[in-house]
């Protein structure tokens, strides 16, 4: 990842970092699996688990908006850091997240909406604006995401399935998909609770892992999933986690977030999502 130049407040920004991936994490509750090409079980493109697999990416894809608040833990070499969060999510295009110091104050505030990315730095004094281009994000985040990848992942989307198949693992199941995205040629492991017959607007994902079986880069534990009213759909419910844990084995981080609140399908102002920096704050463009 390039580190945004000339930039004061890059510790503070290195903390937003970890709470975005950590809320990232979180979306992946929609669901993310990996496998390899020793599979028992064949993926295709038909059949049952195919069937469970689309619908799990068509729920996800239904959540257009939420607003969270909560806490994030993340360990990293030894050092933990905790923080409190809340951030706003309206896809396709508009994110607001910000980041609080120890004593209840914004740190770090970040924006996107209409194409523009907008940061602002309290510390500093410090505004970054430009296009909210995959590059500016990454100046920001620890994330490889368009924006509107990563407002999919925030809403609890799942992965959009090319193929897909299953294996029974006592009352739960293994369901593993190969993406259809191009450049995403990775095969994700889901283990639901049920079986492949169930409800997927009810579907429960307990856990998710990304890349070589038995070898994943990223893996996801959802101790607690609840499910939420939805305030877009009168009388309709959303699994959604009360707390994710993640870990990168590689990298040797992990990685703990836990919600206090969370709410489904509201209605958000457009105008929320709009940053205008305090007059004394210094501005500097991105490219």
């Amino acid at each position: 990842m390039r580190k945004l130049k000339k930039c004061p407040g890059e510790p503070l920004a290195g903390l937003t970092r970890w709470a975005v991936l950590g809320l990232v994490a979180a979306g992946l509750a929609g669901g993310c699996a990996a496998g390899h090409r020793g599979d028992p079980t064949p993926r295709t493109s038909e059949g049952p688990a195919m069937d469970l697999a689309r619908e799990l990416y068509l729920r996800g894809e239904s959540l257009r908006a939420l607003a969270v608040r909560g806490s994030i833990s993340h360990e990293a070499g030894g050092r933990r850091q905790f923080f409190r969060f809340e951030a706003l999510a309206l896809k396709p295009d508009r994110l607001l997240f910000t980041a609080f110091d120890p004593a209840g104050r914004p740190a770090f505030r970040l924006a996107a909406a209409d194409g523009r990315l907008d940061g602002l730095i309290y510390g500093a004094r410090r505004h970054f604006t430009g296009p909210s281009t995959a590059e500016n994000l990454a100046r920001f985040l620890p994330l490889d995401l368009t924006l509107e990848q990563l407002l999919a992942l925030l809403s609890g989307a799942t992965v959009r399935p090319e193929a897909a198949g299953a294996r029974a693992l006592g009352d739960n199941t293994e369901l593993i998909i190969v993406p259809a995205e191009a450049d995403e040629k990775e095969t994700w492991r889901l283990r639901l609770a049920g079986g492949l017959e169930q409800d997927p607007r009810q579907a429960v994902i307990l856990a998710a892992a990304r890349g070589p079986a038995g070898r994943p880069n990223l893996s996801l534990r959802y101790p607690a999933v609840r499910n939420l009213p939805r305030e877009d759909i009168p009388g309709a419910l959303e699994p959604f986690p009360a707390s994710v844990e993640a870990q990168w084995p590689r990298e040797k981080q992990s990685l703990r977030l836990a919600y206090d609140e969370i709410s489904l399908g509201l209605e958000l102002d457009r105008g929320l999502f709009v940053l205008t920096p305090p007059a004394d704050f210094e501005t500097a463009p991105l490219p």
